[in-house]
């Protein structure tokens, strides 16, 4: 088999994936009280992205429109503008990027400035993040209609100037992948900063309730770290995943040559799509939350499976750090909630 070829193979078999793991991340959230907060909607949001870009990504390297495309204008427009540019797929992969940038914010706002959570983090809130994550995704991504263009009934790539290709290849990379990856790289450098400075207040001591209030604070740490180690592991697949095709492309923008038919070229086209898939297997392997909820959806298929977990729930703590004494410790029914 030649590479084109192995490479199809593989796309099928990584939207596969995909479409199931992604479709189990949503079962379990939507199924399972403990489930539903904040954090976990911005990873079902991104469990949906996921979806939709695995079953699209099968959808767009299966069904390939003919070379003359229809003497309908309209029909010609979806064929070429809408389905041979991978316009919808697109849509996804950058929601999906846009989705992370997110949900990094909500953890970083949880542990870095706990009290100003619920300020931006209240359900009506969390719901128009969601919402302006697909419609900006859908906004910025239409420009790829501009890319291509119908002669003679063929749809072909447009003959850009060198200054457009340029422009264009600065803009995708920098919207795409730069900014973003320089901002959550930052906004984890600081969580990891504030988390260490916490857990010096948590400590043994000989005191009954102190010891009391140390393990709540060192169950409370474990969680919070377990949540973020989880989504670390997200952001860093996501820069593996992700940059060797965006330096490609860009380079490519700035008149280097690339090969569409070499080994590299193929190799980075499979790390973008494989980004689709691999978040539920991050999840089911490191995500203790995630473990729990989906022992409980499968605890009546498989009795056996969680009878070691029928006396355990699975706890909601506050993101907030232990208030030190220079803090006021505000009222706990007013803090935002998240399960470990």
């Amino acid at each position: 088999m030649d590479a084109a070829t192995i490479t199809l193979i593989l796309k099928i078999i990584i939207g596969v994936v995909g479409i199931f793991g992604n479709t189990v991340v949503c079962v379990v959230i939507a199924k399972v009280p403990a489930m539903r907060t904040l954090t976990n909607a911005f990873i079902f949001n991104q469990a949906v992205i996921d979806f939709l870009g695995s079953l699209f990504m099968i959808l767009q390297n299966n069904l390939q429109i003919p070379p003359a495309v229809s003497s309908n204008s309209a029909v010609a427009f979806l064929q070429c503008f809408v389905w041979r540019s991978a316009i919808i797929l697109w849509i996804f992969f950058v929601a999906s990027t846009l989705n992370l940038v997110v949900l990094t914010t909500e953890r970083y706002v949880a542990i870095v400035y706990p009290f100003k959570y619920l300020t931006y983090f209240d359900r009506k809130r969390a719901t128009a993040m969601l919402v302006t994550v697909w419609v900006l995704a859908f906004v910025y991504k239409s420009n790829n209609v501009f890319l291509y263009e119908i002669q003679d009934r063929t749809c072909i790539f447009a003959n850009l100037s060198r200054a457009a290709s340029v422009a264009i290849g600065t803009i995708t990379f920098l919207i795409e992948y730069l900014i973003p990856l320089i901002y959550m790289t930052f906004c984890y450098v600081h969580i990891i900063l504030q988390l260490k400075s916490a857990s010096s207040t948590v400590h043994p001591e000989p005191s009954t309730s102190q010891q009391g209030q140390n393990s709540m604070s060192g169950s409370l740490l474990r969680a919070r770290r377990n949540t973020l180690k989880t989504l670390f592991i997200v952001f860093v697949t996501y820069t593996i995943c992700w940059t060797p095709n965006q330096i490609a492309f860009f380079m490519f923008n700035f008149g280097l040559p690339l090969n569409f038919q070499g080994a590299f070229y193929y190799i980075s086209v499979i790390l973008v799509q494989l980004n689709t898939c691999v978040n539920p297997i991050i999840y089911a392997l490191k995500y203790k939350q995630f473990q729990n909820g989906l022992r409980v959806l499968l605890k009546p298929c498989f009795p056996n499976l969680a009878r070691r977990h029928d006396q355990e729930s699975v706890p909601t703590i506050s993101p907030r750090v232990q208030p030190t004494a220079s803090h006021a410790q505000p009222n706990v029914e007013q803090e935002p909630e998240e399960s470990p």
